[in-house]
């Protein structure tokens, strides 16, 4: 599994936004990239800080 988790820090009130992916057996730097894609179109517009 791997995962993401974010906030709007200008607008505290709109909540966390938790997204997450599931594959099967483990991850490679590949399917990594393609999670990371996603991320990109789901936090679209917005600052994302990885950890």
């Amino acid at each position: 599994m791997a995962g993401a988790l974010g906030y709007h820090c200008t607008d505290p009130g709109h909540g966390a936004h938790l997204c997450f992916h599931l594959t099967p057996g483990s991850y490679d730097t590949a399917k990594l990239s393609k999670v990371l894609e996603q991320v990109k179109v789901f936090y679209r517009g917005e600052r994302v800080v990885l950890v």
